[in-house]
């Protein structure tokens, strides 16, 4: 904000204000007033009894014009059925869709589990006629996948007395 000029290019005469109240008193006293005896506005002629008819007149003009609404809506009727055909699309194509699980989606693990928790009572001969025969090899029986440590975390685990196997040849 700019500092307030203290140069005002206005100026009253000196002892203005002093006796400025007698003379408006005196001017209002006497017949000679600024103040007009008569209004200054002047309506014609019967304006009043024909205003409201004009006033009706316009009413009806105005509720003739077409009225434009400042937000429209339709943009947004459009995006919620765009999004709503989206949906109805997805959800149809997933419903079509079934998933099949077979042998192969089976985990190794998992049929390992079923048959320790399945007590099938099948004997070695059984397990030997499901087996096919073509696809073993000689090397598979002989070769061990066990490693030391998985022996002996084995052996600790199960065997009550881990301790007096002797397991090192020191005695």
């Amino acid at each position: 904000m700019e500092p307030l000029d203290k140069k005002n290019p206005f100026k009253t005469p000196e002892g203005y204000f002093d006796e400025f109240d007698k003379k408006l008193f005196e001017k209002l006293s006497s017949g000679d007033s600024v103040i007009p005896k008569e209004e200054g506005f002047k309506l014609p002629d019967g304006y009043f009894d024909s205003l409201g008819d004009k006033l009706q007149q316009k009413l009806k003009e105005e509720q003739e014009t077409k009225v434009i609404p400042l937000k429209s809506y339709k943009k947004y009727y459009y995006a919620v059925a765009a999004v709503a055909a989206i949906l109805i699309v997805a959800l149809t194509l997933n419903l079509n869709k079934t998933n099949e699980i077979g042998f192969d989606d089976l985990a190794q693990s998992d049929i390992e589990y079923y048959f320790d928790q399945n007590e099938l009572d099948l004997t070695s001969y059984e397990l030997a006629e499901v087996v096919p025969v073509n696809e073993l090899e000689i090397t598979d029986m002989f070769d061990s996948n066990f490693s030391e440590e998985n022996v002996l975390e084995y052996l600790n685990e199960n065997t009550d007395y881990f301790d007096e196997l002797n397991l090192e040849d020191n005695e």
